[in-house]
């Protein structure tokens, strides 16, 4: 992998929490900074494949709401039909 080197603006108290971080799990702290990005790309990633499916379900969802009324309709207008010739 290679690597670049950038700049970037931290609040201190951010930049505190990351250097202990650092100390506590023997990264420095570009491998803390990396980490922390690669998890929240990753977590981007996964928030959009859930409103995907979500989408999809519901989209199935009210497909299947749909199918279910349009059967009761029928059924119940079939049952009106066959119990007024009945009579």
């Amino acid at each position: 992998m290679t690597t670049a080197k950038t700049a970037i603006s931290l609040d201190s108290a951010l930049l505190e929490q990351t250097d202990r971080i650092a100390k506590k799990t023997g990264n420095s702290r570009s491998g803390v900074i990396a980490i922390a990005l690669q998890k929240y790309f990753h977590d981007l990633e996964q928030q959009e494949i859930l409103d995907k499916l979500n989408q999809v379900y519901e989209e199935e969802l009210n497909s299947d709401v749909e199918l279910t009324e349009a059967a009761k309709n029928y059924f119940a207008n079939n049952i009106v039909e066959t119990e007024s010739e009945q009579w």
